[in-house]
């Protein structure tokens, strides 16, 4: 790697989307520099199958099994997490899908939406206690460029009408940068950062055409790349403190002015918070 991120013994990280692309390339960095990873996982086979991996490689590794197209499995998930005697260090809010026809979940909620943004915002807040029990928690919210193309249509937030999978993709990206944003400034004993790791070649691609995707999957760097920055926000010391912020890769950046208005951040937590309130 790249960047020069220190030792994780002794500390323990949850990753979610944990079983493939740049979840699975975080949660083997972090592991190798000797964090306990939780690896989020709704295939929870799979999730067995990469644990094993890891500790194989004499890193340690646990299974947290969470479906975020669910509220129900993501506070199952919180609720487990919560019964061991642990803090959680750090948290990536990393899984995320794309897809190219709307659907709706058994909760309600465009699935693009709920699985991207309102579900990481629900774990986040059922693990602040877990987060707050940690001497320097941080958080790392895994967003994309892409969000410059988003925007809060607040009247039509879920795309019930004009749906097309990049705007759904983009909108809960922009929607991601705000929750950093009002995060960091409700939490200021967290550090709660964005990051844009870079086009990559992952499985958030599966959406596209074949013929694409087959020449996205041979020019676009591969998902250990797009774990850098990630692991960077997650264990550098030199950032230890840094919060409210939007880096692309490796470098501080400045997002998208949608992104940049305390008033739509404050108003989408609300939203956000009634969406999830009776999950």
């Amino acid at each position: 790697m790249n960047s020069s991120p220190g030792s994780m013994s002794g500390k323990t990280v949850l990753v979610t989307g944990a079983t493939g692309g740049i979840g699975l390339e975080t949660a083997r960095a972090l592991a190798r520099r000797g964090a306990c990873v939780i690896l989020g996982a709704r295939d929870a086979s799979r999730g067995r199958a990469v644990a094993e991996e890891i500790r194989s490689a004499a890193g340690q590794a646990e299974v947290l099994p969470m479906d975020f197209a669910s509220f129900a499995s993501v506070r199952e998930a919180a609720v487990a997490f919560r019964a061991r005697p642990r803090a959680l260090d750090v948290l990536v809010n990393n899984a995320g899908i794309a897809e190219k026809v709307r659907g709706v979940t058994a909760d309600g909620h465009e699935r693009t939406w709920q699985t991207n943004f309102l579900s990481h915002f629900l774990l986040t807040l059922l693990l602040l206690p877990a987060l707050k029990a940690a001497p320097r928690p941080r958080i790392v919210n895994v967003s994309s460029e892409g969000h410059r193309s988003g925007r809060m249509d607040w009247s039509n937030l879920e795309l019930e009408t004009g749906y097309r999978g990049f705007r759904a993709y983009a909108n809960t990206k922009l929607a991601q940068v705000l929750f950093t944003r009002e995060l960091a400034r409700r939490e200021p004993a967290l550090a709660v950062n964005a990051v844009h790791p870079g086009a990559i070649a992952t499985g958030i691609w599966r959406a596209a055409p074949a013929f694409p995707r087959w020449v996205l999957g041979r020019i676009l760097p591969p998902p250990a790349r797009g774990a850098e920055p990630v692991v960077r926000l997650a264990s550098d010391p030199s950032l230890e403190g840094v919060s409210g912020r939007y880096f692309s890769k490796l470098r501080e950046a400045t997002p998208a002015p949608a992104a940049r208005k305390d008033a739509d951040a404050a108003r989408l937590w609300k939203i956000a918070e009634e969406a999830t309130a009776q999950a």
